[in-house]
């Protein structure tokens, strides 16, 4: 025990064992003390009249006051810091509150200072001053009337869905009154998974705090402020269904909730030292066994009770009662639409109208629906898409000329053209027909003619390219713009009726071919 303090106690012992005769020797080894030091002692009793069995022995109030004449003045010898010439450059630096001595440090050696860290700190902490430490008072509260969450990190665990190894997280909703915890492990803390853990609380509580108290979490808290701190809408939903009340925690003040933060850290240090999990499930399993027999039943080191003896007697009928009808939870999000009239939403994709294209919409997403909204005004429901990636549409959303393009098949481009006619269907088998180049866009267009030509003349169109065999877009374009199709011609391979060929008159000076051979004919 070399090098102990000696407290007034210790020589109020020593002087009574002094006074039963013990020697220094034993003295020295009962108490811890060299010889050479009960010696000291032995000859300040002795000065002092405290061996003397006729009296009392001293009370520590006289101890001390003789300890304290004998204390040797010290000489202090005061040494110039080797940050004394940078004095003017802490002093300007440490201004700023939150600076740090390590930042300190960094910009003193950036402008030439070549000592040691040590003696910045030593130097800040003489320039600052003493600081006084803060107190606090603990808060306990009424039974049912809050509850403290938070996640806390717990390592790799094996996700079984998606066969891969995953960050872990643990999710922890603590009764301030009896300390009684809802537990579960997640791999993420989005707002989902915020809004069905609290769920899940309530329905293992079977009821609802009046308040939880929160750090700002995304999931949770939009802005983080001192004041007037926003909440996000799906989270404002949920505490208005259930009826409790948000308490965020001041920005970067953990301790606000204590009781929370000890709960994950008796987790992190007691369940999941010296354990193996198969998976995330089996690890659920193991915490929910392990918080029922040994958390909840142990003696409490600050209540001094069971927390589930307690929940049980005297916080469950104190809480809010669960509504009648389970809730769902509700996503909701502001999201841009973009140029293809998808909202990314929740790793998937919905169609909205193209009229709002570089528009933010507000999404509700529910477990089976998502319904999108532009101000007030709903726009579009979807069911929700059950696969990641998955694009969920509504062919009403997007430009109808975009929109025809997406029909334009092989198939449905012979189909049109059998309807419209037996030459317009010929034509289109054979324009399709090249092995090489793909022809279908082209080929849709070409049918669009008709709405501009009418069916009867892409017809007629189509027959006069036939029979020039003129298989081409543009040419049955031009046999349209300029008329062609309405004008008469020899058609070769398919001959009109002779009544229909337009009779040739005779020429002027024409004569019979019998004239040419009257001659030969007398001859004979």
């Amino acid at each position: 025990m070399a090098g102990k303090g000696k407290t007034v106690f210790d020589i109020k012992e020593l002087v009574r064992r002094l006074r039963l005769g013990q020697t220094e020797r034993a003295i020295g080894r009962q108490m811890g003390f060299h010889r050479v030091t009960v010696k000291k002692y032995r000859q300040l009793a002795e000065s002092h009249g405290w061996l003397e069995k006729d009296t009392g022995l001293p009370e520590p109030e006289v101890i001390a006051r003789v300890m304290h004449k004998l204390k040797p003045a010290t000489t202090m010898v005061h040494e110039v810091s080797s940050v004394e010439p940078y004095r003017v450059l802490a002093e300007a630096l440490l201004q700023d509150g939150e600076m740090s001595a390590s930042v300190v440090y960094q910009r003193l050696a950036d402008n030439g200072y070549l000592g040691s860290y040590s003696s910045v700190r030593r130097f800040i902490a003489k320039l600052r001053g003493p600081t006084i430490p803060e107190g606090f008072c603990r808060i306990e509260v009424a039974p049912g009337s809050e509850a403290q969450v938070d996640f806390g990190y717990v390592g790799k665990l094996f996700d079984p869905i998606k066969q891969i190894e995953r960050s872990g997280w643990v999710f922890v909703m603590t009764l301030s009154h009896s300390r009684h915890m809802f537990v579960k492990i997640v791999f993420d803390q989005s707002s989902w998974s915020w809004l069905q853990l609290h769920r899940e609380a309530f329905e293992f509580f079977g009821g609802v705090p009046g308040k939880v108290v929160l750090d700002n979490l995304k999931a949770a808290i939009v802005k983080a402020a001192i004041h007037d701190p926003q909440i996000q809408r799906s989270y404002r939903d949920q505490a208005e269904y259930y009826g409790f009340i948000v308490d965020p925690n001041r920005p970067r003040t953990p301790r606000h909730k204590g009781k929370v933060e000890r709960s994950v850290r008796y987790i992190k240090q007691n369940f999941m030292p010296g354990r193996r999990f198969r998976d995330i499930d089996d690890a659920n399993e193991q915490l929910q066994q392990w918080n029922n027999e040994k958390a909840g039943c142990r003696v409490h080191g600050t209540t001094g009770w069971k927390p589930q003896e307690q929940f049980a007697s005297v916080e469950q009928s104190a809480l809010l009662p669960l509504p009648s009808t389970r809730w769902e939870p509700s996503l909701w999000k502001e999201v841009k639409l973009q140029s293809d009239c998808y909202l990314n939403v929740e790793k998937s994709f919905y169609s909205a109208p193209f009229r709002l294209i570089d528009q933010s919409l507000m999404v509700q997403v529910t477990p089976d629906s998502v319904r999108i909204f532009h101000g007030l005004e709903l726009v579009a429901t979807h069911p929700r898409a059950q696969v990641p990636r998955s694009r969920v549409a509504n062919q009403d959303h997007f430009p109808p000329h975009k929109v025809a393009l997406l029909k334009a098949t092989p198939q449905w481009c012979l189909k049109k053209a059998e309807e419209i006619g037996p030459a317009c269907l010929e034509w289109m088998q054979r324009y399709l027909s090249d092995p090489v180049m793909e022809k279908v866009r082209s080929g849709f267009i070409a049918l669009s003619l008709a709405e501009k030509f009418t069916s009867q003349r892409l017809e007629m169109a189509c027959r006069r390219a036939l029979d020039f065999d003129e298989i081409g877009f543009a040419t049955l374009k031009r046999i349209l713009e300029r008329g062609l199709d309405q004008e008469p011609w020899a058609n070769l391979l398919h001959p009109a009726p002779l009544a229909a060929i337009i009779p040739i008159p005779t020429p002027r000076y024409t004569r019979d071919v019998s004239h040419y051979f009257a001659d030969r004919q007398e001859v004979l």
